[in-house]
């Protein structure tokens, strides 16, 4: 008997890490937490994933060396000093035995995210000639703007300092408020509408810098209504004319003060401003069913999908679907965090909040 021939021949591994690839590319604001994922999850939707935050660097300390070395014959400038002469140290000179200290912090798998597409014989045997742009991607398409969605409205909840105490706030500095004038049409107001933003963006700035947040991978995200001030601001460079076509693929459209501008429809006149690592995206896959007809769990760049291929004898149709269980956690500080005498503990320090309000003319 002749083996059973497909038209297309699918290895569900092969598909699998393809999705995610696309995935990969197609998300933006999807793309900016930081990630963990677990293959193989024996648990469900509900469950806690301990993940481990990073510790701060280990200190180093200042040794000295030993005396130099003295020439024994003095006034003798041919006779040379042997180097048994040095003297051996006094002190211990050892550093002291530093610590990687990785605390773990909870992270929920709150949502079980799917998509699905069923195809019918007839669609398979005459209309599909290219699985990847005809399928594939549109389920990777769905899940990108899902993740794009729920990401931005977590931003929205999540990125402020309202948990710190007034005195936390003198020390590193809170959330931050500006009042822009109106447009009107005039050079001055755009320049003055800008300017106030800018000026906003330094406080911001040195509140992340008080709390020792890393300089690198810093983010601005932002609406199309900030976005059409600071392109209307002659001091604004935009990336575009660089030709960096990933920034721009990413909805980046320029660097300020240190931040990767991010443009996303969910937003209006405010701004949030973190570091990468203040989002953690924990994804998590179950095993696949022993209903399957094929499946595959993979994971690429710390996002893990599982995909599963069944067929409907009724309907005579294959079903092809992704999903993943996934949870988003801002990350806090350690107990014992401080900065410059004042405790902080465990609160959110990686990001803050830039309300913006428009005041009307006169």
């Amino acid at each position: 008997m002749a083996p059973t021939t497909h038209h297309f021949n699918l290895d569900p591994k092969q598909v699998t890490i393809a999705a995610l690839g696309l995935l990969d590319r197609q998300l933006t604001l999807g793309s900016l937490p930081a990630r963990y994922s677990e293959l193989n999850f024996t648990g469900g939707v509900g469950d806690v994933i301990n993940v481990n935050r990073e510790s701060r660097g280990i200190p180093v300390v200042a040794g000295g060396i030993t005396a130099p070395i003295t020439n024994p014959i003095t006034g003798d400038k041919n006779v040379f000093a042997a180097a048994s002469d040095r003297p051996l140290p006094s002190a211990d000179r050892k550093a002291p035995t530093g610590f990687i200290n990785e605390s773990r912090f909870p992270v929920q798998l709150t949502t079980l995210a799917q998509n699905s597409t069923v195809l019918s014989m007839e669609q398979v045997a005459f209309d599909l000639r290219q699985f990847g742009s005809q399928v594939l991607s549109k389920l990777t398409r769905g899940f990108a703007e899902y993740f794009d969605d729920t990401t931005a409205a977590f931003i929205k909840a999540n990125i402020n300092r309202s948990s710190l105490t007034a005195g936390q706030k003198n020390a590193i500095g809170g959330d931050v408020s500006v009042t822009i004038p109106a447009a009107d049409g005039t050079a001055a107001t755009l320049s003055k509408r800008a300017l106030n933003i800018r000026t906003a963006l330094v406080d911001a700035r040195l509140a992340l810098n008080l709390a020792n947040v890393p300089a690198s991978e810093r983010y601005l995200i932002a609406g199309p209504e900030v976005e059409a001030i600071l392109l209307k601001d002659p001091e604004f460079v935009a990336v575009d004319y660089s030709g960096d076509t990933n920034a721009l693929r990413r909805a980046t459209i320029g660097r300020i003060y240190g931040f990767d501008i991010v443009i996303h429809n969910s937003f209006s006149l405010e701004m949030y401003l973190f570091h990468r690592s203040a989002l953690f995206l924990v994804s998590a896959c179950p095993a696949i069913p022993m209903g399957a007809v094929n499946g595959s769990i993979q994971n690429v760049n710390g996002i893990a999908t599982r995909m599963l291929i069944d067929y409907d004898f009724g309907k005579k149709a294959d079903t092809i679907g992704l999903d993943t269980m996934y949870g988003l956690a801002t990350v806090k500080e350690d107990p014992d965090y401080s900065v410059r005498g004042t405790t902080i503990g465990e609160k959110f320090v990686r990001g803050l909040k830039i309300s913006i309000t428009e005041q009307p003319a006169g």
